[in-house]
């Protein structure tokens, strides 16, 4: 008989099932949460050679489903905007209808416990995306607002894709012309007869939509995009290219890249002590500061703003150096003195499915500067990358400073890494994309 504490496995409802040619399956990214059903379902590691895969984002453009179901929360109200002044770091006063707007929520010591993107939909309907329950959010307050909430997050799928051919393959099968709709910013249009809205933003730096739709025409959908994609070489991507393009992306994401207060035992590996704080981090440690307004009450403003104004840290890239990447490697040859085993893909958790975080220490000699994490082979650069949240004063493009290898209580070696300031992909980023440089298919609409 079951209980109430054992998963049912399911293949994912949101994706055409593709069984047996991929035989290889996890749960999805929004693994906090099943189906409505009770059920949890599983979503393809892979399709192809993770290399092809992140490729894709540079070359073509991939289709990922891996995210379904998600935090979707439908909201009606427009007091709404006003809980989210009171829980957020930003301002919702400018906000036209059809607008997304990236949302961060901290706690009082300034530390980001979840963040997410917030779409107007018309002047009191908006759809929260990787958020928490906007009542339970109002709830905490003193239900001080008036609106009303449903969670469909099972009642809506998204596909995202990114790269330079995706928005030729989204307009191919909406069979319209979608040039107009700018960055971060949705529009209605139809796929295949079903009603869907198209979003542009993503996940890997390059440009990129969302296609939004009803839990009932996702794989009508999915199929029409795949239909339509195969003359622009679209590529399925599945979970392990998926976690690398946010670091590419210079997209810092909380379970990946850093915990929230909200696990109290996050699971950790990587050199990073145990007791460290950057094991949890600020919008200020991610390079968020621009995002936060200060002209408004807040949780977490005090804090937020004291850190700002005394010495901080900040948020780069670094490359690791080659040679001292393989020094560590060679040490798996040397039986009983090797460290950790370095996976050149990236730190990806096998074991919990991603579900522990890879954060190693960074020093300027003996002094403690930083953490590394998110760290990937970049298929396009051939270069090891890794954000890295550390010491504004050494955020200086080309700065030389060292990763520590190897969990504690291991052998541990340190790898010369040089800074680079974000963005890491800098030409033909999706907010900067003038995509009136790819040739109108259908007649210009607005």
């Amino acid at each position: 008989m079951e209980t109430k504490e054992e998963k049912i496995l399911t293949m994912s409802p949101f994706i055409p099932s593709t069984v047996p040619d991929i035989a290889v399956y996890v749960s999805p990214e929004g693994k906090w949460t099943p189906l409505d059903n009770g059920q949890w379902p599983l979503v393809p590691f892979a399709y192809d050679n993770w290399v092809k895969e992140e490729l894709s984002w540079h070359e073509t453009s991939y289709i990922h489903a891996g995210l379904n179901p998600f935090l979707f929360f439908d909201i009606k109200g427009i007091e709404y905007l006003d809980l989210l002044e009171h829980v957020s770091v930003s301002t919702f006063r400018n906000f036209p209808v059809g607008k997304a707007r990236h949302t961060i929520i901290c706690n009082e010591k300034g530390k980001l416990l979840l963040d997410g993107i917030v779409l107007r939909r018309s002047e009191d309907e908006f759809i929260s995306m990787c958020l928490p329950d906007p009542m339970l959010l109002n709830k905490m307050v003193g239900n001080k607002y008036h609106f009303t909430s449903e969670s469909t997050r099972c009642k809506r799928f998204f596909y995202q894709m990114c790269g330079p051919r995706s928005l030729e393959i989204v307009e191919a099968a909406a069979e319209e012309d979608l040039h107009d709709i700018k960055f971060m910013y949705a529009r209605d249009t139809k796929i295949a007869g079903k009603d869907v809205f198209v979003l542009r933003t993503g996940m890997a730096g390059t440009l990129g939509y969302e296609v939004h739709g009803k839990i009932e025409d996702a794989h009508i959908v999915y199929n029409k995009l795949l239909e339509v994609g195969k003359e622009y070489g679209i590529t399925p991507l599945g979970r392990l290219g998926y976690v690398n393009c946010h670091t590419e992306g210079s997209i810092p994401q909380v379970a990946e890249h850093f915990a929230t207060p909200i696990d109290p035992k996050p699971v950790l590996s990587g050199s990073l002590d145990r007791n460290s704080e950057l094991i949890y981090r600020s919008p200020i440690d991610l390079g968020w500061e621009k995002m936060i307004n200060f002209n408004h009450d807040f949780i977490g403003k005090e804090a937020l703003k004291a850190e700002l104004e005394g010495h901080h840290n900040t948020m780069v890239h670094l490359i690791w150096d080659k040679k001292d990447i393989l020094k560590v490697i060679s040490t798996a040859f040397e039986p009983g003195n090797s460290c950790d085993v370095m996976d050149l893909v990236g730190d990806y958790d096998y074991v919990r499915n991603n579900g522990g975080m890879h954060i190693d220490a960074v020093y300027d000699g003996d002094k403690f500067i930083g953490a590394s994490s998110g760290r990937m082979l970049s298929a396009k650069t051939r270069e090891m990358i890794s954000l890295c949240t550390i010491d504004q004063d050494y955020a200086v493009e080309g700065k030389i400073v060292e990763v520590l290898w190897g969990n504690p209580g291991t052998r541990q070696m340190r790898i010369k890494a040089k800074v680079t300031l974000l963005p890491y992909i800098k030409e033909g980023r999706n907010e900067n994309f003038d995509v009136e440089t790819i040739p109108r298919r259908f007649p210009k609409k607005y």
